[in-house]
């Protein structure tokens, strides 16, 4: 038996997990860690993997289930919603940044098809790494995060349509270039058709079925096969393999299963995905990066400022704001992985050069290094070409995002871990009207939080940079909610070093840590083994001086409404939406209406959620909560926190988006 393969893969693999473990110490985003490893072991570096080794198959599905992923996120509402920013700056910005790159590689000598794929490739950007980066510094939410996701979602729609252009160009040899695009376009249109039909009548009654067996492993399973089988068809078709698992994620993205498929599919997709990273890392040629650095260099610099220019000009006539435009230039100024996949899908129909692609590949990967880099002083840079004063040129840290969002919060509640728990507390505190800020590492719950209006910042509660940047010196008190009796000991002492007079309430899963977490300073510590978070929350109510009865009142008036207070929570990472029973858990997730949307305008009983099973627990209107009533005319910029099932939140927030 030849182990050729699997010896290859295998180095691949643990080079592969040395590389992350010491990037992630540099907080640098694990894609450079792939490309990294697929140039140090590609013929060119080391030759530890040959050029016979060919893992493309292998790479492609992992594009295959990345696209897949982006089509489950696909919201037709949010898209329709926020059309302007979408179709005008994304729109724009795509089609005149393909046109000026092309016009430029022609200049430069390259060939007709490689321009047209240079262009396309470059006019596109990171969507993994942008995210990633404005979810850490709790940005998604601002007028620029709001400018940025906007253009994204049209950048992936406009690499989809890439991904039909480019097997049509490998046609050009028989047919016409505009025979070849209609003939490419109507097996594109005919096979969404197709996948339409079986996403309304096929998909929705078979993972119905499939969710009754309460089987993870059939359930996942089926999700694979309907991603490869989408792909398989549209390989019959001639087209990309990547087209069909984004059109097969946009149908299941309609479904009440997206966020369990979502989270269900991420390991295979992040596997794959860094095998893709680490192939477009072994075509790139060791010997032409230094033979011409420099032009590398000078190419990715003039990348990055012409896009950043661009998109900061398009930005501020679209939406008027010099800060704001500026940001959301730098934050889309690099290139991003669809170039990968563009170059790559161009090197399988034999479209362009070697060292073409080596050029692309590698100003792509000088830009995207750069991202977190250009985020992270995004503001000063901003307030340098708009002030240009000295005090505005200190580079601001991550916390003083923070700061600044909190600077006139006092005599608040800091809650340390947002999970359940610590959702159960800040439901009672808003109930009584009082102010608290939550840290925790979980993004997909900050990100949630925030779409609901609550100021929930994501960092690691160990900082004391962050705890003091969150107003830890002007608390009332301090809850530590963390599942990790290690980290919630290491919490307790960093607070203690910077306050030592705040009380401090420390929740535990267990009652072996108490006394040790009483000698290193905690003021109450609370067994999750107990009635936890009824018990937590007596505390909390107790250390702020509420009468005694009146919180035995209003627990045991919980109980007699079968804890429906506590019931809902924001979907994270590590959450399910069903039970151990299979029955669907009640979630909470915050709508906002844009311009836009359908709701604006319309009085909230008319909308008629309740229909839909949906509640309307809050309502969001410049900084303060407003009771939902029947007679409440809902207007743009509301935020609206909704209850119910995924399914009954998903038909919710369609309804108030698009009106159906």
């Amino acid at each position: 038996m030849d182990f050729g393969f699997f010896n290859q893969l295998l180095i691949i693999f643990t080079v592969s997990v040395v590389a992350i473990a010491f990037f992630h110490r540099l907080h640098i985003p694990d894609t450079l860690a792939y490309l990294m490893v697929g140039l140090a072991l590609g013929p060119t570096a080391t030759g530890i993997i040959d050029g016979t080794f060919d893992i493309t198959l292998l790479a492609e599905i992992g594009v295959v289930f990345l696209l897949f992923s982006l089509g489950l996120e696909f919201s037709l509402a949010n898209v329709l919603a926020m059309r302007r920013i979408v179709f005008g700056l994304g729109g724009l910005q795509v089609l005149i940044s393909t046109l000026l790159i092309a016009f430029c590689g022609l200049i430069l000598g390259f060939s007709p098809v490689g321009t047209l794929v240079m262009a396309a490739g470059l006019s596109l950007s990171s969507t993994a790494i942008v995210s990633k980066e404005l979810t850490r510094r709790n940005e998604l939410r601002s007028r620029h995060g709001q400018l940025t996701i906007g253009t994204l979602i049209f950048q992936d729609i406009a690499a989809v349509l890439f991904l039909i252009l480019i097997p049509a160009l490998a046609g050009i040899g028989e047919t016409s270039l505009s025979t070849s695009l209609m003939i490419s376009m109507a097996k594109g249109i005919g096979f969404v058709a197709f996948m339409v039909l079986v996403g309304r009548w096929l998909l929705p009654r078979m993972f119905h079925e499939i969710a009754r067996t309460k089987s993870e492993e059939l359930f996942v399973l089926s999700a694979i096969v309907v991603c490869l089988v989408a792909a398989w068809l549209t390989h019959l078709l001639d087209l990309s393999m990547a087209l069909g698992g984004f059109v097969a994620g946009m149908m299941l993205g309609e479904s009440h299963y997206r966020h369990q498929i979502e989270t269900d599919i991420r390991p295979f997709r992040d596997i794959l995905l860094g095998l893709f990273f680490v192939s477009v890392g072994l075509m790139l040629d060791l010997d032409l990066f230094i033979a011409n650095w420099h032009m590398i260099l000078l190419a990715g610099t003039g990348l990055i400022l012409f896009k950043a220019c661009l998109i900061a000009l398009l930005a501020h006539f679209i939406q008027r704001g010099q800060k704001t435009a500026i940001k959301t230039g730098i934050s889309l100024a690099q290139s991003g992985e669809f170039c990968f996949a563009l170059v790559a899908l161009a090197n399988q129909h034999e479209l362009l050069l070697s060292s073409t692609s080596s050029f692309i590949l590698s100003v792509t990967i000088f830009s995207m290094a750069a991202t977190p880099l250009l985020i992270r002083f995004s503001g000063p840079l901003a307030d340098l070409f708009v002030h240009g004063n000295r005090q505005n040129r200190e580079p601001r840290k991550e916390t003083d995002v923070i700061s600044q969002q909190v600077e006139d919060i006092h005599q608040h509640i800091l809650i340390l871990g947002y999970g359940r728990v610590g959702q159960a507390i800040s439901h009672f505190l808003q109930e009584d009207q009082l102010p608290f800020i939550a840290i925790d590492d979980d993004p997909i719950h900050v990100q949630e939080a925030n779409r609901a209006g609550e100021p929930v910042f994501y960092g690691d509660c160990r900082r004391t940079d962050l705890l003091v940047a969150a107003g830890l010196n002007r608390a009332r008190m301090v809850v530590i909610c963390i599942d990790s009796s290690r980290a919630a000991m290491e919490t307790l002492k960093g607070i203690r070093q910077v306050n030592s007079y705040v009380p401090v309430l420390v929740r535990t899963r267990d009652d072996s840590h108490m006394d040790t977490l009483k000698q290193e300073g905690a003021t109450q510590v609370v067994p999750e083994v107990l009635e936890s978070s009824l018990l937590i929350v007596s505390h909390v109510l107790t250390m702020l001086g509420h009468p005694e009865h009146s919180i035995a009142q209003r627990i045991q008036s919980v109980r007699r409404e079968h804890y429906d207070i506590l019931h809902g929570f924001f979907f994270g990472q590590s959450e399910v939406l069903h039970t151990a029973e299979g029955d669907p858990c009640k979630l909470r997730h915050g709508v906002t209406l844009e311009e836009k949307a359908w709701a604006v305008g319309k009085a909230l009983g008319d909308i008629n959620l309740q229909a839909g099973g949906v509640e309307v627990k809050r309502i969001t209107r410049e900084g303060s909560n407003i009771d939902p009533t029947d007679g409440l005319v809902l207007n743009s910029g509301d935020v609206l926190l909704l209850k119910g099932t995924s399914k009954q939140i998903e038909h919710g927030e369609a309804l108030l988006l698009r009106g159906k």
